[in-house]
């Protein structure tokens, strides 16, 4: 691994270093994929290389645009997804503004973490480490050295690392949110199927952005449920590594557990699907329908399931979305068929897509996130502030320049 060079110009990245790096990744891309689809399937793994590599091209204007301050170290929970894009945006990029980055990722994709570092690390020269490390040794030796903290996990587990933060440290907390999607009467219903299996299915439903509830009005419920059906009829699953495979096998412990127990409780709403394949972890798409939205059961689903729920009221969709589970877990809307009155009231707390949905504006080098505090949330000098997340914004707008060790000089 590389260490951190003693000349001050080479401890820090250089925008044209990262671009080149991104030609890397293009141009080894089989490799990269070869990688990444041992937890995640060819489809999804393409995608993220293409994220990874705009993000990389992008790096020098977005730091240019918010001129964060340098920092001498950022320690990285590392999620358990997402494994390159995450490398990217928390590391890489923000190796053109801090000297050190120590990353710990999560425990069962360690091995491809690692792996991908491998391949990257002498290309890039980087003085980022991975730390082979539990979470507790990570949080009492890594952590409490470090200037910046990054948690992308459980909002639960962020909370305890969060207790044990000095106040003049800063934390970046990226979770999960509920990400609703809204059917109006006056969607597209073919368009809005198409859009919520594409993001459902992203990697076996395996991915943060992913819906787990979708409000669709009465009126067309059944043109919608008749849209999903066309485009299930469709879905191929395989390996991970089949190019030709919309989704495969779940990688993440303890969801296929959680997802039975959910299909058990609600047999009698399941439209469609609802086998689980324990031998081989296939959860086939299962699609629930709720007669009343309101009451429908969410859970953070990490899998192929639709979770429909009904409506009349567009004053109950307003009305529930900005109270109790969602309010806290405000990340990402879509609107389908949009009115003005579900825009104002969804754009509030939730970064919100209309007519498309959240894959269609993800771009790494700008905030993405919620108001919900255990969606995402900025934690410095002891306060918590629940805002879209983009690391050299959040540096620049909260931490003290003058608590900042100064590594420049």
């Amino acid at each position: 691994m590389h260490q951190t060079d003693a000349s001050p110009v080479a401890r820090f990245a250089t925008p044209d270093q990262l671009f080149a790096l991104a030609d890397v990744i293009e141009t080894r891309r089989e490799e990269v994929l070869a990688i990444l689809t041992v937890i995640c399937t060819r489809k999804a793994a393409e995608y993220e290389v293409d994220a990874a590599v705009a993000a990389l091209r992008g790096a020098g204007a977005e730091v240019a645009e918010h001129r964060p301050p340098r920092v001498s170290t950022i320690a990285v929970f590392l999620p358990s997804n997402v494994v390159l894009y995450s490398y990217v945006l928390y590391a890489l990029v923000p190796s053109l503004y801090a000297s050190r980055i120590l990353i710990r990722p999560a425990s069962h994709v360690r091995a491809t973490v690692t792996r991908l570092h491998a391949l990257l690390a002498p290309e890039h020269g980087l003085a980022i480490e991975i730390r082979d490390e539990t979470q507790r040794q990570f949080v009492e030796r890594t952590v409490s050295t470090a200037t910046v903290v990054v948690f992308a996990g459980a909002y639960q587990n962020a909370e305890r690392v969060r207790a044990r933060l000095r106040r003049d440290q800063i934390m970046f907390f990226l979770g999960s949110g509920i990400n609703p999607i809204v059917v109006t009467a006056t969607a597209d219903l073919d368009r809005a199927a198409r859009g919520i299996v594409d993001i459902r299915l992203l990697n076996s439903g395996q991915d943060c952005l992913g819906p787990d509830a979708i409000w669709v009005e009465r009126c067309v419920a059944e043109g919608l449920l008749s849209a999903l059906d066309r485009r299930l009829d469709g879905v191929r699953y395989g390996a991970y590594d089949d190019p030709r495979s919309d989704y495969g096998a779940i990688c993440y412990p303890g969801i296929v557990r959680d997802i039975a127990d959910f299909l058990d409780r609600h047999q009698g709403r399941i439209h469609r699907g609802g086998r689980i394949h324990f031998r081989s972890r296939h959860i086939e798409p299962t699609v629930l329908v709720w007669d009343d939205a309101r009451r429908m059961e969410i859970l953070e689903f990490f899998s192929p399931i639709f979770n429909v729920g009904l409506y009349d009221d567009e004053a109950a969709v307003v009305e529930t979305l900005d109270a109790g589970r969602y309010h806290e877990r405000a990340m990402g809307a879509t609107v389908f068929g949009s009115t003005r009155r579900l825009e104002s009231a969804l754009s509030h707390r939730h970064t919100l897509t209309v007519d498309e949905t959240l894959l269609a504006i993800d771009d790494g080098n700008v905030p993405l996130g919620g108001r919900g505090a255990m969606a995402n949330y900025i934690a410095v000098d002891g306060a918590v502030h629940p805002e879209p997340i983009l690391l050299s914004k959040g540096l620049s707008a909260y931490l003290p320049r003058l608590a900042v060790e100064d590594v420049s000089a």
